[in-house]
């Protein structure tokens, strides 16, 4: 089977190392658990936000983005290597692989999410404040790559990554 989109992206995460590879063995069952995980994480990210706690619903909801980012390489027996960098890691490769697919991944979204969240979560006193069309911007984007990755996962999961 030929490699999806983002083979040398892979490749090079994984010679960084930013990725690493897992035993394939019970992957889908981790994966479609963590994809649960994203979607209770979405429904608190939505609790956040009716309460009026944006910054608070904003990092629920990338939590909940990344989290079915994450399932995608889980299935492929890959996660992010882990300290400084892991999030830009999983953002470089779902977006390499997975953009067409699930434009929610796009790497410009990706990287405005990541970013945005970065600030709410470790209070950045020079950025601008969530506000409540921030929060709607996150949930509505995660719900979005929420539901395409479940769509993805269950009518054409990708493969086991091998190189």
């Amino acid at each position: 089977m030929q490699w999806k989109p983002g083979r040398s992206t892979i490749e090079y995460l994984l010679s960084a190392p930013r990725l690493e590879r897992l035993t394939p063995v019970g992957i889908d069952r981790s994966a479609d658990d963590l994809f649960e995980r994203a979607e209770r994480r979405l429904a608190t990210a939505q609790a956040g936000a009716d309460l009026g706690d944006f910054e608070g619903a904003f990092v629920a909801g990338y939590d909940a983005y990344r989290m079915a980012a994450e399932s995608l390489l889980l299935r492929q027996a890959m996660r992010a290597a882990g300290g400084d960098g892991s999030h830009v890691a999983v953002e470089d490769a779902v977006a390499a692989q997975f953009a067409d697919e699930i434009p929610a991944f796009a790497k410009p979204t990706f990287d405005r999410f990541r970013r945005s969240r970065h600030a709410a979560q470790y209070f950045d006193p020079g950025a601008p404040d969530l506000t409540s069309d921030d929060a709607t911007w996150a949930l509505v984007t995660a719900a979005s790559a929420i539901d395409v990755t479940r769509r993805v996962s269950r009518e054409s999961p990708p493969p086991v990554f091998d190189p």
